[in-house]
């Protein structure tokens, strides 16, 4: 047994290690691509994200963090993702225990954490070039915040015109779960609102590209009417949707966007209104507007090219 002056040296011994490890740093190993893993502190949120490793060390702010996906902004320590801390927090505890019971010293590196296998999407942002990469989609860079409008509406797009190839497959992996009118209904209701989807993009695209560019903004969700938001491009860039499109994607950009303010207003019936803006000879008043993939498709690539003809005019 132990003399109390042994103890004394112990306890001593012990503080000296504690005060040593707390100067020691952890070692975030990167992926293959250089990113680091962050996630978002926001409850609503803790989406998964990663920065390069050598921009979070010299370009990302301590004080200041956007998330990409919901860009709530919070301290640069907050962003380590839960299962990192909690692996540091028992390594930690490892070293501790092993130095009170076995006399190991704890000036030994606390052991490296290794990232997670790299995302696909990798982003540079257009305002302060950092490097960062996630799943899905992103909205606004984690350093500056800023929101690149024209990447996000080709996401967007890209990510419908992505559903609209695999519906098949999506058609069959529901049809385990649920009954073939149950199918049906989900189907349909992924297409109709895609098409939505895609309208709503060009709005919040043009709106917000038009505002920049313009040095007066436009009126409500007025590019949510294709005639008036062509009349706008026309007023601003000397071109619009007449002459970026073909006449038939003109005339179809026209209908879809008909359709969608049915599918939105009308619950996808057809009325006066609709007949008289579109001359579609399709249908008749009463009817119920019919969406197919192929639809969403075509407006998705008219889409596209309308954001390819305002960027690089």
């Amino acid at each position: 047994m132990g003399t109390i002056q042994d103890m004394i040296w112990k306890l001593e011994n012990f503080q000296r290690n504690l005060q040593d490890l707390g100067t020691k740093t952890v070692h975030i190993v990167p992926d293959a691509k250089g990113m680091i893993d962050r996630q978002c502190p926001k409850n609503d949120c803790q989406s998964y994200f990663k920065v390069n490793s050598d921009d979070w060390r010299n370009i990302v702010k301590d004080e200041e963090v956007f998330c990409p996906i919901c860009r709530n902004n919070s301290p640069a320590k907050e962003y380590m993702p839960k299962a990192q801390r909690k692996a540091i927090v028992s390594g930690i505890r490892n070293l501790i225990m092993d130095n009170w019971h076995h006399g190991t010293p704890m000036s030994q590196n606390i052991v490296p954490i290794q990232s997670m296998e790299e995302f696909e999407l990798n982003i540079a942002c257009g305002n302060c070039k950092t490097r960062f990469s996630v799943i899905g989609a992103a909205f606004f860079c984690p350093c500056c915040g800023y929101n690149s409008v024209e990447r996000t509406a080709k996401e967007a797009i890209e990510k419908i015109l992505l559903q609209m190839q695999k519906i098949s497959s999506i058609e069959r992996s529901l049809q385990s779960e649920f009954t073939k009118n149950q199918v049906a209904v989900i189907i349909k209701s992924i297409v109709e609102n895609s098409l939505s989807d895609c309208i709503s993009t060009l709005q919040a695209y043009c709106e917000a590209r038009y505002n920049h560019l313009s040095s007066t903004k436009a009126p409500f969700n007025v590019f949510q009417n294709i005639e008036r938001g062509n009349k706008l491009w026309i007023g601003l860039k000397g071109k619009g949707y007449e002459n970026w499109l073909t006449k038939n994607e003109y005339i179809q950009l026209t209908l879809f966007a008909n359709r969608r303010h049915l599918l939105e207003h009308k619950n996808g019936l057809v009325d006066t209104k609709y007949l008289n803006n579109t001359g579609d000879r399709n249908y008749k008043e009463g009817d119920r507007i019919i969406v197919r993939e192929s639809d969403v498709s075509f407006l998705g690539q008219i889409i596209n090219k309308i954001i390819n003809s305002i960027e690089n005019p």
